[in-house]
């Protein structure tokens, strides 16, 4: 193969992943690639102990690693998201779709924790954008 269409896309105004092993966003060709995104600030701290502000805070950091990529939202054909409690489901149905619509796939995935105990929802989706 000539050359890798795989490119890292650095990610302004979000927690810097690279310590932990893991990049926020990789670009291949007409496709965005968007690691889990939860409720946290730059510093890794959760934004609330509260699901509302955590999924709004996740939503946040996908939609600047998306446009860090030169894409958004709107871009978005799948997601995944992951929750702690599953008597948060119909909030972050709610939630995803008073921001992104409902053009999407989408999976919902119960587990048992996250990456910091406090943690109640982990996102994570793939956009496609022009090449």
């Amino acid at each position: 193969m000539a050359g890798s269409r795989k490119t890292v896309v650095p990610v302004p105004g979000i927690a810097d992943s690279a310590s932990r092993g893991y990049v926020q966003c990789i670009r291949a060709g007409d496709l965005v690639f968007v690691a889990g995104q939860t409720g946290v600030d730059e510093n890794y701290r959760a934004v609330s102990l509260e699901f509302g502000p955590q999924m709004r805070q996740a939503m946040r950091n996908l939609q600047l690693a998306l446009e860090a990529a030169g894409v958004s939202l709107r871009d978005v054909v799948a997601m995944t998201g992951f929750i702690t409690d599953m008597r948060y489901a119909n909030d972050f149905r709610a939630i995803r779709k008073e921001i992104m619509g409902g053009e999407l796939t989408s999976a919902l995935i119960g587990v048992e924790s996250l990456a910091q105990p406090v943690l109640l929802v982990e996102i994570q989706a793939i956009a496609v954008g022009p090449d």
